[in-house]
């Protein structure tokens, strides 16, 4: 299988008639699916309902709402609403974000974040069965839940770590990667199928969100793509997963910049390297190119993720006019 789907920030300076006639076009270009990320500007969900009622056959789903802000209940009820709404064509994607969109922009500790996902997978099981539940864990005490909407919907998990992997492929339909280069994917393959084996599951569908921008290679070109890897940067767990894929210096550079507030820093630690390997960059070849060394590395859908700094609009025509 090598599917293609679309991935859309929320985070696009975009306005609403641009994300209906990017869905119209999505399906006209018959991807299979469009997907709304979520961190600071718009609600995914609301741009997903949008998708529902402007599309009639591609699937749609969060990449990603994060376990933070929402409640298991809530997340439930949310997921089987636009399920019911698409005609059953919804997956809710989730993940833990970052401390700096849960703490720093909602106000809400964040800790434990395998753990908390581990719970919350496990209570939207619960809600999804339709069935009156107690539960008592950790984050969470419920009591006489029922949630009556008989169309779930399919599960998604953003992981990074070997460990949210693993949780990943227990609860999960589909497992999403993020700026994760080629050369780790086969561990995280290898991994998925392991445990899937190990409780007798069928191996969750693995897509990888790769950043695509096709405008040029300018200065204001790399300074686009620079500033996206280090919004990413500032965050540990990337941070990590970077230096797992050998820019040890870039990921060091990119977090003390951070820490002190030096944006302008953290985008000069970004090397060209790190380009070349995590982002489809200038051409439909760089495009395309990526996407096939994913597919026979074992990715079954790729997200093609335009930048939501920069050009916007334009590259989003560049990519839709490619397929």
């Amino acid at each position: 299988m090598s599917n293609k789907s679309l991935m859309v920030s929320a985070n696009m300076d975009i306005n609403s008639k641009d994300i209906i006639n990017i869905c119209r076009k999505t399906e006209e270009k018959n991807f299979n699916g469009i997907w709304f990320g979520e961190t600071t500007l718009r609600d995914a969900t609301a741009l997903c309902t949008i998708a529902s009622l402007f599309t009639e056959k591609i699937q749609i789903g969060t990449s990603i709402v994060n376990v933070y802000t929402r409640s298991p209940g809530q997340l439930a009820m949310m997921g089987c609403t636009i399920n019911e709404i698409s005609g059953g064509r919804f997956t809710l994607g989730i993940g833990v974000s970052t401390p700096a969109i849960v703490t720093g922009w909602h106000g809400i500790n964040y800790e434990n974040p395998l753990n908390r996902i581990e719970e919350v997978l496990k209570l939207l099981k619960l809600y999804f069965k339709g069935e009156k539940f107690e539960y008592k864990g950790k984050f969470f005490i419920i009591k006489n839940a029922r949630l009556r909407l008989k169309t779930i919907p399919r599960i998604a998990v953003a992981a990074l770590n070997l460990k949210m992997i693993r949780i990943a492929t227990r609860y999960a339909d589909r497992i999403i990667l993020n700026l994760y280069p080629v050369k780790l994917v086969k561990e995280a393959i290898k991994i998925i199928e392991e445990e899937s084996a190990k409780i007798g599951k069928e191996r969750p569908i693995v897509s990888v969100m790769l950043y695509t921008y096709l405008l040029g290679k300018e200065d204001d070109d790399y300074d686009t793509i620079k500033e996206l890897i280090a919004f990413y940067g500032s965050s540990e767990a990337y941070s990590n997963l970077f230096k797992r894929a050998g820019f040890v210096e870039e990921a060091k550079g990119m977090l003390n910049a951070w820490k002190i507030g030096n944006k302008e820093q953290a985008k000069k630690s970004v090397s060209i390297n790190m380009i070349k390997e995590l982002i489809a960059f200038e051409n439909e070849k760089d495009l395309k190119g990526k996407m096939k060394l994913y597919y026979e590395n074992g990715i079954d859908d790729v997200f093609i993720a335009p930048s939501p700094f920069g050009k916007v609009l334009q590259n989003i025509d560049k990519i839709l006019s490619l397929f």
